[in-house]
């Protein structure tokens, strides 16, 4: 009877280290799409990737796994970065200089990928970036990242909520297919090389809170939605800094939720709408380096809300309306009116 116990004793030994091996070894594609990717970086400053050893990937810097698969969900990589106990955190700065693997589409499971402010990543974004269709959160800002979006990425990854590519050195177009994100909330491609015209499919975002697509070389008119309700939640819209041509479509009116609309240093004509008036949420407007005409209307009384006001070196005519004046969040050294022979500032100004 005792030797019968024995026995189970054994098996159930057997069975948790098989299991505890079992939850320790990450997925095949996991591990190899990370080795991959590790191969590809040739330094970190940091000293993260130098304890990506043996196989329980789930415990390396900077990935985290899902409990229940064991599939690696998360990679987190970026420049600035909490280390040490919860008790005494650290703010660490680091770089990284290589390029990203190709074999990154093998981790399928994939949610986040995050190598911002890395500084030193060169090369393309890979096009096999598209099979990560699980994919929520994509942010590779401020490093030298070249080359052109992956048309991939547009079209396959509809899970994405965050698109941060700011700060590198894109070229090309901005793909037509990127109405396809539709679960989108911020997209930032500042600070390209980005050309072309911004297409008309960016209006489909309507879960869209934020689009940056300021300091880049887009041409053609701006898009904006035809009909109320397709940007619903719309917060900042900065299309500054580019070589943008016609007016400020009056549909600029339906986006209520607005609190930052920029589009200075473009070459704008036209007026600026009334509709403008609707923007009662607003707190940051800048027109200025434009073509803009004729007088500002009364509409601008509307916009109570305002802290920063840039309307210079434009065509506009008369002075600005007296109730400017009485707006409380909004301070002389934040309103930009360089011709002041022609806009005139009012009086009573705090």
């Amino acid at each position: 009877m005792a030797s019968h116990h024995f026995i189970y004793f054994l098996v159930m030994v057997s069975l948790m280290v098989t299991n505890t091996s079992a939850h320790k070894a990450c997925h095949p594609d996991d591990l190899k799409g990370l080795i991959d990717f590790k191969s590809c970086i040739h330094t970190d400053t940091s000293g993260r990737l130098s304890k990506w050893k043996g196989q329980d990937c789930c415990n390396w810097p900077g990935i985290s796994c899902n409990s229940k698969t064991n599939r690696v969900v998360e990679i987190n990589l970026p420049g600035y970065y909490l280390d040490g106990d919860d008790e005494s955190p650290r703010s660490v700065s680091s770089t990284m200089s290589g390029t990203i693997s190709a074999s990154i589409s093998l981790l399928t499971s994939l949610e986040v990928l995050d190598l911002n402010k890395l500084v030193g990543l060169t090369g393309q974004i890979p096009h096999s970036i598209g099979a990560l269709k699980n994919l929520k959160q994509l942010t590779l800002e401020t490093n030298q990242i070249s080359g052109a979006i992956p048309e991939s990425l547009c079209t396959n990854l509809t899970s994405l909520t965050i698109l941060r590519l700011e700060n590198n050195h894109l070229t090309g177009g901005i793909p037509e297919s990127i109405g396809n994100l539709q679960a989108l909330q911020k997209l930032s491609l500042s600070n390209n090389s980005l050309t072309g015209k911004i297409p008309f499919s960016i209006t489909k975002l309507k879960s869209i809170i934020s689009i940056l697509l300021d300091q880049n070389q887009l041409v053609g008119e701006i898009q904006l939605p035809l009909v109320p309700g397709q940007w619903p939640s719309i917060q900042h819209l900065s299309l500054a800094n580019n070589r943008l041509t016609g007016v400020i479509p009056n549909s600029i009116g339906y986006l209520t939720t607005l609190t930052t609309f920029s589009v200075s240093n473009n070459q704008l004509t036209g007026s600026i709408p009334s509709s403008l008036g609707n923007l009662k949420e607003l707190q940051i407007l800048k027109v200025n380096n434009n073509s803009l005409s004729v007088e500002l209307s009364s509409c601008i009384c509307g916009l109570t809300e305002l802290s920063v006001l840039h309307i210079s070196h434009n065509k506009i005519q008369g002075p600005l309306p007296g109730c400017v004046s009485s707006f409380k969040y909004l301070l002389e050294k934040e309103v930009d009116v360089s011709f002041k022979r022609t806009a005139v500032l009012p009086t009573g100004w705090h």
